[in-house]
């Protein structure tokens, strides 16, 4: 008892600690942060070229934008006067956010909602309601976690905003590209990515590499087994992919202006809720 008392007193020391840790030769740990109860369930995370950061909760929760800070602590919170489905994911522009409610883990949504929301007087400015829905979905044919029509990863990248595909069915990735500014939209794959180890959960974009980093799981092992992290071209084309050695369920991403890169990991019974930095090593 002592001793694993020990273990789990020098685990927590090393959690919250500003040491580097070696993980994998392709990257290097900076820092792991706790996330407070708030956000046990950070499904989206956005950081942008202020050097602030932004994080959501799934469905289930309120429907708030947080900011938090350098150690994961929430420095402020936008209530926002939408609803809460399913909220996955979280990007944005210089102008705008947009919080994707995009999860569909049951296959029975035909549409989904993209809100498109000001960053001017946030919670009090304009919010729209993008409509997106995807060709060939028959929610009725649908099994749950075992179909191509989920996502959990948005981006806003140039003039269009890209949206990945959680495909628990054939882990084939199917990207697709939305406009910012149409109500309305009926879409279909713009490419299609073989070869992935498991379904994608968050996305980032490097504006100086252009490259896309995407974080996800195995599909078939839900809550078991690393998460990873794939690297794609600025035309999604597969670079390579590589283990998040000791991490449990990862579900969002973003790339700090200095480069690094933070994840969230959220809670549950496998794994603690926390913020993760970390920098890719050539």
């Amino acid at each position: 008892m002592k001793i694993r008392m020990l273990v789990l007193l020098f685990s927590w020391s090393l959690y919250g600690c500003n040491i580097a840790l070696a993980v994998n030769p392709r990257y290097e740990v900076l820092e792991q942060w706790p996330l407070p109860d708030a956000l046990a369930e950070s499904s989206g995370l956005y950081c942008d070229q202020q050097g602030k950061t932004f994080s959501i909760n799934d469905s289930g929760n309120p429907s708030v934008i947080y900011q938090i800070d350098t150690k994961g602590i929430i420095s402020a919170k936008y209530p926002l006067k939408i609803k809460n489905r399913d909220w996955e994911a979280l990007t944005g522009d210089e102008h705008y956010f947009y919080v994707g409610d995009i999860g569909n883990n049951n296959g029975q949504r035909k549409d989904l909602s993209i809100y498109k929301i000001s960053k001017k007087d946030l919670g009090q400015g304009e919010i729209f309601s993008l409509n997106v829905s995807y060709v060939g979905n028959q929610p009725g044919l649908n099994a749950t976690l075992n179909h191509d029509f989920d996502a959990e990863a948005l981006l806003a990248v140039n003039d269009h905003l890209v949206l990945f595909s959680k495909s628990w069915k054939t882990d084939l990735l199917k990207v697709y590209l939305l406009d910012k500014f149409q109500l309305k939209q009926h879409v279909k794959p713009y490419v299609t990515v073989s070869n992935l180890p498991g379904i994608i959960t968050g996305a980032a974009y490097d504006p100086v590499t252009k490259q896309y980093i995407l974080v996800g799981y195995p599909s078939k092992r839900v809550g078991f087994g690393d998460p990873f992290m794939v690297i794609l071209s600025d035309e999604f084309t597969l670079l390579e992919h590589f283990q998040l050695t000791g991490f449990g369920q990862v579900e969002a991403v973003c790339q700090q202006a200095s480069g690094e890169i933070w994840f969230t990991q959220e809670g549950s019974i496998f794994s603690s809720a926390k913020l993760v930095k970390i920098r890719l090593q050539n």
